[in-house]
């Protein structure tokens, strides 16, 4: 069934993932942003960090790592594939991201960044590989 607003392409498709996910981090676990979650990836278990993410979809409150992927996601599209149930990940980021945010009308859970230039470069620090101490000592 097609969706007739906005809205409901939301809620239909919020529902759809949270069915859908087994929250196997699979996703958290080959996103190249995944590196710049706060605090560092490497204390995060990407089980986890998909729970806030599924929580959030929830109308939860979500974690610090999980509202970090959230506002950190630049769409790369890596974690489609790696996704074992087809979910779209993808779009399961991004619509935490429309909720945490307020898009959706609830009380944000971050402030978006009113920094136009701040997204592109995200960009380019993901595609540079960066070591920790590098994109601290860049930040």
């Amino acid at each position: 069934m097609k969706a007739k607003s906005t809205k409901e392409y939301v809620e239909r498709e919020r529902e759809r993932i949270l069915s859908a996910c087994t929250q196997c981090g699979r996703c958290f676990e080959v996103c190249p942003m995944a590196n710049y979650v706060e605090p560092d990836k490497a204390s995060h278990d990407s089980r986890a960090v998909v729970g806030g993410i599924l929580a959030i979809l929830r109308d939860q409150r979500g974690d610090a790592p999980s509202l970090s992927w959230a506002r950190f996601c630049m769409a790369s599209g890596e974690c489609v594939p790696a996704c074992p149930e087809s979910v779209n990940p993808m779009l399961m980021v991004r619509l935490a991201r429309m909720i945490a945010s307020g898009g959706t009308g609830n009380d944000p859970q971050f402030k978006m960044v009113d920094d136009l230039a701040h997204f592109p470069r995200m960009k380019t620090f993901a595609q540079m590989q960066l070591s920790a101490d590098e994109v601290d000592e860049w930040l």
